[in-house]
C-alpha cells in the first residue's frame, strides 16, 4: 500500500471513530422524530447539492477528471467535525449537528452507489467516478461504516471526559495526517492547479459552496438553531471518502485529487465569514 492510500485510510477510519464515539442515543431519537427537518436535510444533502453539482459541470463542459472531483465532493456529506462547526459555538443546535454528522455519513455508505448509478442512468455523459460498484461499496462499508459503528459502540462505555480526549486525539490524527498528505502530494496539486484547473472551475465550486449554504438556511426551517447547523453541515463534505476513493489507481495523473483539495479549501473558506457571522449574534 502506497503512503498516500495508508494516509487516505488514517483520515476516514479517524474521523469516521470520532463521528461514532459523540453519538447520543437520546438526541439521536429526539432529532429522528423531527420527520419533516430530517427530510428536508437529506433532499437537500443527498439529491439536491449533486444534482445542482451535475448540471453545473455538464453545462459547462468541465474537464472530466475535474469534474468527477466536483462531483464526488457533492455527493459526499457527512463531517464528523459538524460538533465543533455548526453547533452551539455558532448559536446552532448541537443534538441537530450530531444526528446529523451520524446519518449522514452512515447514509451515504448506500446512497452514494445508488447516487452514482442513477446518475449513469439518467445523465450517460455525466461525469461519474468510474470505480468498480462492489470495490466501491467494500471500500464504504469497511472504511466508512464499520469504524462508525465501532465509535458508536464504544462511546456509551467510556466516561464522558475519556471520550471527549479520545475525540480530540482522533482530530489531531485527522489533521496530521490531512498535512503530510498534502505535503506528499503538495507539487502534484500545486502544478496540476496552475496549469490546467483554471478560474473558471474554482467559480463553479464557489458556486455549489454559496448554493449548499442557501440551501441549508432554507431547509432549516422555521428556527435559527436548525438553520445555522444545517447551512454549514450542507456545505461542508467528507473530505476523508472523497481522498480515499481519489486515490484509487483509475483516478492516478488525473484532476481528482487536486479538485477535491481545491473544493475543500473553498468551502472553508466560505465558512468562515457565515461561523463568525454565526458566533457574533449567536446570542441574539
Amino acid at each position: 500500500m502506497s503512503p498516500v492510500k495508508a494516509l487516505a485510510l488514517i483520515m476516514i477510519v479517524s474521523t469516521m471513530v470520532g463521528a461514532g464515539l459523540q453519538l447520543d442515543r437520546r438526541r439521536l431519537v429526539e432529532t429522528l422524530r423531527q420527520y419533516g427537518l430530517m427530510g428536508r436535510a437529506f433532499l437537500a444533502n443527498f439529491v439536491l447539492v449533486p444534482v445542482f453539482a451535475i448540471l453545473l459541470v455538464q453545462f459547462f463542459h468541465v474537464q472530466s477528471g475535474v469534474a468527477v472531483g466536483i462531483v464526488l465532493m457533492a455527493m459526499a456529506p457527512g463531517v464528523p467535525f459538524l460538533v465543533n462547526t455548526a453547533g452551539r459555538t455558532v448559536g446552532g443546535s448541537l443534538g441537530f449537528a450530531i444526528t446529523i454528522s451520524f446519518c449522514f455519513t452512515a447514509l451515504s455508505v448506500a446512497t452514494i452507489p445508488i447516487t452514482i448509478a442513477l446518475i449513469a442512468l439518467i445523465a450517460p455523459s455525466a461525469p461519474v467516478p468510474p470505480v468498480p460498484a462492489a470495490k466501491f461499496l467494500t471500500t464504504l462499508v469497511l472504511f466508512q461504516l464499520i469504524p462508525l459503528i465501532l465509535g458508536a459502540l464504544i462511546g456509551p462505555r467510556l466516561a464522558p471526559s475519556a471520550t471527549e480526549k479520545l475525540v480530540k486525539v482522533l482530530h489531531v490524527l485527522f489533521l496530521a495526517a490531512a498535512l503530510t498528505f498534502v505535503v506528499l502530494v503538495f507539487k502534484t496539486i500545486v502544478g496540476s492547479l496552475s496549469s490546467d484547473f483554471g478560474h473558471g472551475n474554482l467559480f463553479i465550486i464557489a458556486t455549489i459552496g454559496l448554493f449548499s449554504i442557501l440551501l441549508g438556511w432554507l431547509f432549516g426551517g422555521p428556527d435559527i438553531h436548525y438553520r445555522r447547523t444545517l447551512a454549514i453541515a450542507t456545505l461542508m463534505r467528507n473530505i476523508g471518502l472523497c481522498v480515499l476513493i481519489g486515490t484509487e489507481p483509475v483516478f492516478e495523473g488525473s484532476l481528482v485529487l487536486p479538485t477535491i483539495f481545491a473544493y475543500l479549501a473553498i468551502t472553508f473558506i466560505l465558512s468562515l465569514p457565515i461561523r463568525g457571522y454565526f458566533t457574533r449574534t449567536k446570542s441574539a
